[in-house]
């Protein structure tokens, strides 16, 4: 089964009323479904009102049997869909505080994988995309007081081909430097 249908398959169980999810976004299971061996069917019991979210690592999940088979969906999409809708096919749910166990429906939004990756490099500071200028850049080749030298001796009248051989550096990256282009200006 593929993860939608699993969606549209615990959603059901919202419906029938087995779970219920609060305004805060949690999602308590209110009955419990099973096999009732006499009328040979499956049966929805009240049972004790427990949380139905499980800690699965980076995400709650919620677990429903359905004709014997366990069936998983994530619980923030849950919530975003009983408080905002279906989610569109192209589209994933994003937590606005990066807090991926925070599923109360005012910290969900619609992204595309695109806007998630931003989301994450931008706001939450996470990936290689926050970390990829001056010194921290894994990448790179000169030290933040060499690229200063570098600005001062092209003010200087100095041409860019001797700068780059001393530095090591394509004469690019020099020019680029020089005008502010790569590294912030010190200022």
């Amino acid at each position: 089964m593929k993860t939608k249908h699993n969606e549209e398959f615990v959603y059901r169980a919202v419906k029938a009323g087995d779970l219920e999810i609060e305004s805060d976004g949690t999602i308590w299971r209110v009955r419990k479904r099973g096999w009732d061996r006499w009328t040979q069917q499956a049966v929805s019991r009240p049972c004790e009102r427990v949380r139905a979210e499980h800690d699965t690592g980076k995400y709650f999940q919620v677990r429903v049997m359905l004709d014997g088979v366990r069936i998983y969906a994530l619980a923030h999409r849950l919530v975003y869909h009983h408080f905002c809708g279906p989610i569109p096919d192209a589209l994933t749910v994003n937590h606005k505080d990066g807090q991926k166990k925070r599923n109360h429906p005012d910290n969900l939004e619609l992204a595309t994988y695109a806007e998630q990756a931003i989301h994450a490099a931008r706001v939450l500071m996470v990936g290689h995309a926050c970390r990829q200028h001056g010194e921290a850049n894994s990448m790179c080749k000169l030290k933040d007081t060499q690229a200063e030298e570098i600005r001062h001796r092209r003010q200087a009248g100095e041409k860019l081909a001797l700068i780059a051989v001393d530095y090591g550096v394509a004469m690019q990256t020099v020019s680029r430097i020089a005008r502010g282009d790569r590294r912030a200006l010190a200022g």
